[in-house]
């Protein structure tokens, strides 16, 4: 008897060592996650002064060549701020609202050059300038408080509800919206694009929560052995999805899966990095291998980018008419350079499949359309979108050029059916 009350107690004691070690463990990655959330949104405030700053100056000149640099700042800023709100777990009709208004404030600056009406340019930007101070007024009123980084996940979640009286998120959203409808209206392309990055295209079958959780283990077997929240996205968000967070050994993160259609939105996984220790070949075989299993089969390999602690992969989707890329279905994949998990998955842009049109191909003689300078090294067939948000089937040519001792290497996108040239592209 004696011995068996021993053997318990010692159970007891180290099971209790092992949750508390656990729970450590997870607090650590817990106040890692927020302290990076408190960063990005440090960040976001500090470059929403700076685009307005920015704004302000391309008014103060009647030509184009005078705010140049500032509509450069207008741009960059712009694509800054995307990016950071996008990492974080925001409000989603406040992001996908925010977003909208950054990217096309950040356009039109940057085609500002061939508009031959520099008084509309002022028209809209002078509005626009209004709109972002009330944008930063209300922003730094949400987000007081939530710059130190001390925050539990589940006091970020608490604080970035829609449904917390403190901060009203949808209204914040809605108003960014208006100022979006008021300051660049859609054209009819640009609607139709709006629907599609909804997912009100989307037809398939709903899944159930539980479907939805299978779908995460069958896709990520090594840590989905310990759910610890699912929800569901709140009303008013653009699209239906289920959040599904996860804490399993040394992992924290979520996976957002589509309730139409169980298509995987986005996954993060945040845990300790070690040595890295697999080639590049290596964690490309395993990117491909999980894309595979995966069932995304219609993907190829496009390029790849890589940091301290993992590679960024991007493939994209071929349609096989033509064999075509199609550069505005892609998904992108983050690999660990320690073991070869997949850490980041991003497959919003793939679920969105664009509708694609049978498009003639005339014969170009390139010997005509370059100089005789210019030598054509690459040419393949691939669907890129035109200022109009179009879907055109174009050649996506690879260029060089002698320049004064130097190879100059070019990508240049030529429209198949009327040769229009969409894109110029100096490469690094």
């Amino acid at each position: 008897m004696k011995k068996t009350v021993f053997v318990l107690a010692y159970a007891l004691i180290a099971v209790s060592v092992f949750a508390f070690t656990k729970a450590t463990e997870n607090n650590k990655l817990s106040l890692a996650l927020s302290n990076e959330y408190a960063m990005k949104m440090a960040d976001a405030s500090d470059k929403l002064g700076e685009l307005d700053k920015a704004v302000k100056q391309t008014l103060l000149f009647n030509k184009s060549e005078g705010s140049k640099k500032s509509r450069e700042d207008i741009w960059r800023l712009s694509s800054d701020i995307k990016s950071s709100i996008a990492s974080l777990p925001l409000d989603a009709s406040f992001t996908t609202s925010w977003m909208n208004y950054l990217s096309r404030i950040g356009n039109y600056a940057k085609e500002a050059d061939r508009s031959a009406q520099p008084e509309e340019y002022y028209k809209v930007m002078s509005q626009a300038s209004v709109n972002l101070g009330a944008m930063q007024d209300e922003w730094k009123l949400a987000t007081s408080g939530l710059l130190d980084g001390q925050y539990t996940m589940d006091e970020w979640t608490r604080k970035l509800d829609v449904s917390n009286p403190d901060v009203d998120w949808t209204n914040m959203g809605a108003s960014i919206k208006s100022y979006t409808e008021s300051d660049f209206p859609l054209t009819a392309s640009e609607s139709d694009a709006m629907k599609k990055r909804d997912l009100k295209h989307l037809e398939d079958a709903k899944v159930t929560q539980a479907e939805a959780i299978n779908r995460f283990k069958t896709l990520f077997p090594n840590v989905s052995n310990d759910v610890i929240g699912v929800e569901k996205s709140k009303p008013g968000s653009p699209y239906p999805f289920f959040h599904i967070r996860f804490a399993d050994r040394e992992s924290i993160g979520y996976i957002d899966i589509t309730e139409k259609g169980g298509h995987v939105l986005s996954y993060l996984s945040e845990r300790p990095f070690g040595k890295a220790s697999l080639s590049f070949d290596d964690i490309k075989k395993k990117a491909e291998d999980f894309l595979k299993n995966a069932d995304y089969k219609d993907l190829v390999y496009e390029e790849s980018r890589e940091n301290s602690t993992a590679w960024h992969f991007v493939f994209v989707r071929k349609e096989p008419f033509y064999g075509a890329k199609v550069f505005s279905d892609v998904i992108h994949l983050k690999v660990a350079k320690d073991n070869g998990d997949i850490i980041g998955l991003d497959a919003s842009e793939y679920i969105r499949k664009e509708k694609l049109a049978r498009q003639a191909i005339k014969k170009i003689d390139w010997r005509e359309f370059f100089h005789k300078d210019v030598q054509v090294v690459e040419e393949e067939l691939a669907y890129v979108e035109n200022e109009k948000l179009e879907q055109r089937l174009t050649h996506y040519l690879k260029v060089t050029r002698d320049e004064n001792g130097h190879t100059g290497t070019y990508t240049i996108i030529v429209d198949t059916e009327n040769a229009e040239v969409i894109k110029t592209e100096k490469l690094d």
